[in-house]
């Protein structure tokens, strides 16, 4: 049936599959996040509180509450006594008007100092007997006399001195800064405060409940048993959707979005090559050398394998020469993990595009031993497959059309214990139940040729992931 499928291409595209798991992993990380979130712990702690016996009972207790008696009618009450009185009536009607304005103007003048001093001199014995002398007339002292005369009969000097001996005026200076006028300022300003005015309704209120923190919390979990989120929460926490998210693991990934290749997680070379002959090598059926860095390009968070005619020489090792130096016409690129990351069961998966199906591309797993060697896709011969060496004598294998390699696709390998099931798209394409691998293996990326390519070609990777079950 699957390969109906794979020849009909009825298989999810890859688009719609990233973007449902996309659209799964950031839900359940909603999820999981809306578990720890405060509105979620609000609605629990207002649940129990709700429906507790002590609720009504503090409900009856602020219902029985009223204005009369209050500290808030007290300092009313105060307030508008205060504001009736007749010293701080008339203190603010001194100071809303203009006399008080015009004495203090002239307060302490020079003006005033002046007049002062002359009324000190025109009045003093040893004045008063100049005045009488003949010497008087036409002198400073009859001069002084007539200005002061001049001042002493000016609306100014007039206005300023009754003012001065007023009763306004005392009961300005007995009433500015006062205690008592400090207390009626701050019972003003307090009864036009929201604060008082508010508290003050609400005693008023035979509904008063309806303005209590009670009555506050009450609404806030009404809402909240109502709010979408929470509803969602409740509905979708014990579901199944999320099985596989919850019970996978993540152990390996690589988006690829540096500029250059993570050389800590990945060899570019042969893990024994690496190990043993410290220098990259080839197998004697590859037309291709394998180069340290110049076969790989990373862009737009996509790693390129490349194959390409190029002569190099390298190493080839050969089953019955063992290793030796060749001249090769063509490199490409290897990559794997196998000093940094192995793992035993779990989905080993990556997003690939093969491209040329006549060049040997491969996501491919490795143990220790040439076998088990597990390919969860491979171009050859003009078309994708999936194989699986259990020993040198023993292969599984299943195939699909060119068509698979042409675009990006999700290739997967799902490992347990006694199954191996290989995937494009989410779609089984073949399952082993024999010889089922029980030993941490290794990935491996690589191009590479069995016969003679024109031009340069690639593979590209997207991305490659690793996942275990959790225990």
């Amino acid at each position: 049936m699957a390969s109906l499928k794979f020849l009909l291409g009825l298989i999810p595209s890859t688009a719609k599959i990233e973007q449902a798991e996309k659209a799964l992993i950031a839900e359940f990380d909603k999820l999981n996040a809306f578990a720890k979130s405060d509105t979620l712990k609000k609605f629990t702690e207002l649940k129990e509180l709700v429906a507790s016996s002590s609720f009504l009972q503090k409900k009856k207790e602020i219902e029985s509450l009223s204005f009369k008696g209050s500290e808030e009618y007290a300092r009313e009450k105060e307030f508008l006594s205060l504001q009736k009185a007749k010293d701080i009536v008339l203190y603010f009607r001194t100071i809303g008007g203009s006399s008080l304005k015009k004495f203090q103007e002239l307060d302490g003048s020079d003006k005033i100092k002046g007049y002062e001093s002359l009324e000190k001199l025109v009045q003093s014995l040893e004045f008063r007997e100049k005045s009488k002398s003949k010497e008087f007339k036409g002198s400073d002292d009859e001069k002084k006399l007539q200005e002061f005369n001049r001042l002493k009969s000016s609306s100014e000097i007039k206005e300023y001195y009754t003012f001065k001996k007023s009763k306004e005026y005392t009961n300005f200076l007995n009433t500015d800064g006062s205690t008592r006028l400090a207390r009626y300022n701050e019972l003003k300003e307090y009864v036009v405060t929201p604060e008082f005015k508010e508290k003050k309704s609400y005693l008023l209120d035979k509904k008063r409940f309806g303005k209590s923190d009670m009555f506050k919390e009450l609404q806030e979990f009404d809402k909240l048993k109502k709010d979408k989120d929470i509803l969602w929460y409740f509905k979708i926490k014990d579901s199944d959707k999320f099985y596989v998210l919850k019970n996978r693991e993540l152990t390996f990934s690589d988006e690829f979005e540096g500029d250059n290749l993570n050389t800590k997680t990945w060899l570019t070379n042969y893990f024994w090559g690496d190990k043993i002959l410290h220098d990259r090598y080839s197998v004697e059926i590859d037309m291709q050398a394998y180069t340290e860095k110049d076969n790989f390009e990373i862009r737009n968070s996509i790693l390129k394998i490349i194959t390409k005619p190029q002569k190099v020489q390298g190493k080839v090792w050969s089953g019955a020469d063992g290793f030796k130096t060749k001249e090769f016409a063509f490199t490409s690129g290897l990559i794997n993990t196998g000093k940094s990351f192995r793992q035993k069961y779990g989905t080993f998966t990556a997003k690939i595009k093969l491209g040329d199906p006549s060049v040997k591309s491969a996501f491919w797993m490795l143990a220790d031993q040439i076998t088990p060697h597990i390919d969860v896709c491979r171009t050859l011969n003009g078309k994708v497959a999936v194989n699986y060496f259990a020993s040198v004598n023993k292969k599984a294998k299943a195939s699909v059309g060119s068509k698979y390699a042409n675009d990006f696709f999700i290739f997967s390998l799902e490992w347990s214990a006694d199954k191996l099931v290989w995937k494009i798209n989410n779609t089984e394409v073949l399952t082993q139940t024999s010889d089922v691998p029980q030993e941490p293996m290794y990935i491996l990326f690589s191009g590479g040729l069995d016969k003679p390519v024109n031009s340069m070609t690639s593979m590209e990777i997207d991305w490659v992931r690793v996942y275990q079950p959790k225990k």
